[in-house]
């Protein structure tokens, strides 16, 4: 009884958070497609930041103590129809329309995709190939190219800053 009363608080401060994520990831999706001619940086900034911290906010009451672990609890579909359910329809903002056997598979997936889990796999063996010596070699190598691109990069805004201040020669 007590943990059920507890997994129902829990799902529904999910589901206020997720909901504040999904309209402030919705206005910033609204902003970037209608309002791009006026869009600065900084309030790209903003929205970033405000994206990040209730992504944190949610990690952090999933992380909670009092949070049961919804890993541990079990989902399985009553009733599967290829019939369109308008409930659900409604329910998923009209992403959704059938739960029938082809798309539970999908929704209900707990690991990913067999191709993404295929080159996740040889992402990690290629990785684990390179030694920890060449790791370090190619990490100066790198370091040393992004700084030298940042010293050429910085050498030519101090030469276009004194070039605009020295009057032009005529020729």
């Amino acid at each position: 009884q007590r943990e059920e009363k507890q997994l129902e608080a829990s799902l529904d401060a999910l589901l206020s958070q997720v909901a504040d994520l999904k309209n402030s990831l919705g206005s910033f999706i609204y902003k970037l497609e209608n309002e791009y001619d006026r869009l600065t940086w900084p309030s790209v900034l903003d929205s970033f930041a405000l994206l990040s911290g209730q992504l944190n906010t949610l990690n952090k009451v999933l992380k909670h103590e009092k949070t049961p672990l919804f890993r541990n609890q079990v989902i399985i579909p009553l009733v599967l129809s290829p019939d369109r359910d308008e409930d659900l329809m409604r329910q998923t903002e009209g992403r959704v329309p059938v739960f029938s056997h082809e798309v539970v598979p999908d929704h209900l997936r707990t690991k990913p995709d067999p191709e993404v889990e295929e080159q996740e796999k040889q992402l990690t063996t290629d990785a684990a190939r390179i030694g920890a010596d060449a790791a370090q070699k190619q990490i100066q190598s790198l370091n040393k190219m992004c700084s030298n691109l940042l010293e050429k990069i910085s050498k030519e805004e101090r030469e276009s800053e004194s070039g605009g201040l020295r009057p032009n020669k005529q020729t």
